[in-house]
């Protein structure tokens, strides 16, 4: 019997979830920095800038963010005002809305998803 093909959002969404990534839970609103070397899940609120370099940030259904975001990869699937600069890859889920410009090596955007913005494909790893 033929194995599954786990489907492209379920895989993109578990490479940025790392089980040793770090959490900000739906119950709290933060403003300020992040900046750090691990992976980062956003279930809450934030306001402010996200530096992750090598690493990925993933914005989950009822998150609400108003940042810009420099990471490795970037999956979104909350709500989002503000620009992403990816080395890697960024996708916005079918639940996914978002107010900014986008600058990536590759970019999907799901059905439904909705974006208002601009987006600038760049070499991988630039």
């Amino acid at each position: 019997m033929a194995k599954a093909e786990e489907s492209p959002q379920t895989e993109t969404f578990e490479a940025v979830r790392s089980a040793s990534a770090s959490a900000l839970g739906p119950t709290l609103a933060v403003k300020g920095e992040i900046a750090g070397d691990e992976d980062l899940v956003l279930r809450g609120s934030f306001q402010g800038s996200i530096k992750l370099h090598h690493h990925g940030l993933t914005i989950e259904p009822g998150a609400r963010v108003e940042a810009d975001i420099e990471a490795d990869h970037v999956a979104v699937a909350g709500e989002l005002t503000g620009n992403i600069a990816a080395a890697g890859r960024v996708v916005l889920s079918s639940e996914a809305r978002m107010k900014g410009d986008i600058t990536a090596a590759r970019i999907h955007i799901r059905d439904g998803a909705q974006f208002r913005g601009s987006i600038k494909m760049t070499p991988a790893g630039s």
